[in-house]
């Protein structure tokens, strides 16, 4: 009996640091708006198709920078670069590039800085519009 107890607090222990790892090193986002740039300069809603996205989530690998989900899912991207992974002090950055012969730039800026367990953030990945919204 008394193995099974200690078996099962390993168990458990494990579990939890393995919890605690994926809450460290990565961000689950969802986004709330999305900016489109006008054709005048100025950055107004967008009410286009991707108004679907609005409320969808994507994730984020801090360590490697690499997303899944849309709009941001990045895995057959070229080149992925942290520039930060965020801090107390600081906020999270990334970027991504496409492969040739048309290239996409992602850049995703999360505030990893911000007490609240909500981070926000704001991200752009095809040039004109930008998206932003929350990530945990």
């Amino acid at each position: 009996m008394k193995k099974i107890f200690h078996r099962f607090i390993f168990f458990a222990g494990l579990m939890l640091s393995m919890q605690s790892y994926a809450d460290n090193n990565g961000y689950l986002c969802t986004i709330l708006e999305i900016q489109e740039l006008g054709t005048s300069g100025i950055f107004a809603t967008h009410k286009g198709a991707f108004t679907q996205l609005i409320g969808k989530s994507f994730s984020i690998d801090r360590a490697t920078g690499k997303v899944i989900g849309l709009p941001f899912s990045n895995e057959s991207y070229k080149e992925i670069r942290v520039f930060d992974h965020g801090s107390t002090d600081n906020g999270y950055k990334h970027m991504a590039i496409s492969h040739p012969p048309n290239i996409w730039i992602q850049y995703i800026y999360v505030a990893e800085y911000e007490k609240s367990p909500e981070k926000p953030f704001w991200g752009t990945d095809d040039g004109n519009k930008i998206f932003n919204g929350v990530c945990e």
